[in-house]
């Protein structure tokens, strides 16, 4: 397992523009990267290494990787997540309405799924053409890399988004558009190595820092599935000698003992079709015929590839879904256990994850409330107020759940208002609430109205009379 890197360039102070040599070093740096990054691609969609041995027969893959990447995702956004800010602070509820109008969560489920297949991800802040209001897009680790001050502080200097193609010629183009702290430029060249030669800019970008933020899924910045490829390995090379001794059994050679189907190539060849067809075959009596097979340990074979399958998501710290232990009538403190590894490597994740978030904020707020892009703008949104909070979208007992919030609502332990937050089924807990009153308000309209005299007054009790009682009266 190679771990990633950070790259690290030369400061470059603010102000100041990028040049040829600076953008060389990151590149070989980046292009180090690029190799680590094709293959848990490769083993991400199913392409992936096993024994040579396999190259004639079957090569089988079971694609943990892509399980363990995907569900991982589905389980950090597969509900999407909420973006709050302070209330009333004006300026950070309209960065979350910009956040709303492109669906950031989408982008933000890209980005994770970039953490766990490659160790990092990249989200790309930009004004586009002919607007005032910013954008982001994700941007593929292999399309792009942020470089870092060799300081202390370790502050990103600049970032590159890299894309290359044939000219008229049929010569290779290669384009990198840089991101510094200030300025946006293009730089194009023949070769990956150089020499570098701007074609357009410096232009200002307007966010006062680098605009291309990298998340990163872990302080080691390694894939999700990059402990477990030599385990996926062995599995997989498992599954296909287990597939190979089937085929092998099925095409066993015929032993044939004191007897022979022939002595030319004519006869032998004769001999085959004619057992072929007719499925009879004619022995003296001291001959004899059976199977040349090699025998199978299928008891020992399952144990070995349960255990792999059981060492893959011990490792990689998650459940497997189709175990029939992980799904019944489990209590929520069972369930619980069984997801404490997976939430361990998301909340890792999450904080990772929060650090990113709170740079775009920054680069929102400066693009969106500094028109002068003053360099001693200071922020109009209170940044730190600024949250992104995951619903990991596990199984829900909400009859459970419903019954234990109803109990401590009932016992004054929490209000009704928090009761609303943690039940699954509400999205909206302000808008339920809401719905909840008027119901209650139609309700007690329609019971009032129930007791009203249609003549205007309140209906009076009915006497009753008994016939009986009547007539003896009168007599």
């Amino acid at each position: 397992m190679q771990l990633s890197k950070r790259i690290i360039v030369e400061d470059i102070p603010e102000g100041e523009q990028l040049d040829p040599t600076t953008i060389k070093n990151a590149m070989l740096d980046w292009r180090g990267e690029r190799a680590r990054y094709e293959t848990l691609f490769r083993y991400y969609i199913g392409d992936q290494d096993f024994s040579s041995a396999h190259d004639d027969g079957n090569r089988i893959v079971a694609n943990y990787c892509q399980y363990i990447a995907k569900t991982l995702q589905g389980y950090m956004f597969g509900n999407p997540p909420t973006y709050t800010c302070a209330e009333g602070d004006a300026a950070a509820e309209e960065i979350l309405d910009v956040f709303g109008q492109q669906e950031m969560w989408l982008t933000d489920s890209k980005i994770e799924l970039d953490m766990g297949i490659y160790g990092k991800g990249f989200e790309l802040v930009f004004l586009p053409k002919g607007k005032d209001v910013p954008r982001s897009m994700p941007i593929h680790p292999t399309d792009g890399f942020v470089a870092y001050a060799g300081d202390l502080e370790r502050d990103s200097v600049f970032g590159a988004v890299y894309f290359h193609y044939e000219d008229q010629n049929v010569r290779p183009v290669h384009v990198l558009y840089c991101y510094d702290r200030v300025y946006y430029s293009k730089w194009q060249s023949q070769s990956m190595d150089g020499p570098w030669t701007m074609v357009d800019g410096p232009i200002p970008h307007g966010f006062g820092r680098v605009p291309l933020i990298e998340y990163r899924n872990n302080e080691e910045m390694i894939g999700d599935f990059e402990g477990i490829m030599d385990l996926q390995d062995a599995y997989n090379s498992l599954l296909s000698d287990r597939q190979d001794d089937k085929d092998a059994f099925a095409n066993a050679m015929l032993k044939l003992h004191g007897a022979i189907i022939g002595t030319t190539a004519d006869e032998i060849e004769e001999g085959k079709v004619n057992l072929k067809q007719r499925k009879v075959l004619q022995l003296d009596e001291d001959a004899d015929a059976d199977w040349l097979v090699k025998t199978m340990d299928e008891a020992g074979i399952q144990v070995m590839q349960d255990q792999y399958s059981k060492d893959i998501h011990k490792f990689a710290m998650v459940p497997d879904l189709s175990d029939e232990q992980f799904s019944g009538n489990a209590s929520g403190i069972a369930m619980a256990y069984k997801l404490f590894g997976t939430d361990q490597v998301v909340a890792e994740k999450v904080a990772q994850f929060r650090m990113g978030f709170r740079r775009r904020c920054k680069l929102y707020d400066y693009c969106l409330h500094n028109p002068t892009r003053s360099p001693a703008y200071e922020p109009r949104a209170d940044l730190d107020a600024m949250t992104i909070t995951l619903n990991p979208n596990t199984p829900q007992d909400v009859s459970y759940m419903a019954t234990a919030l109803s109990q401590l609502t009932t016992a004054g332990i929490i209000s009704k208002d928090t009761a609303r937050r943690n039940l699954s089924i509400v999205d909206d807990p302000e808008e339920e609430a809401e719905r909840v009153a008027e119901e209650q308000a139609q309700d007690a309209t329609m019971q009032s109205a129930s007791f009203e005299d249609p003549f205007g007054g309140a209906r009076p009790m009915e006497e009753t009379s008994y016939a009986g009682d009547t007539e003896g009266a009168e007599e």
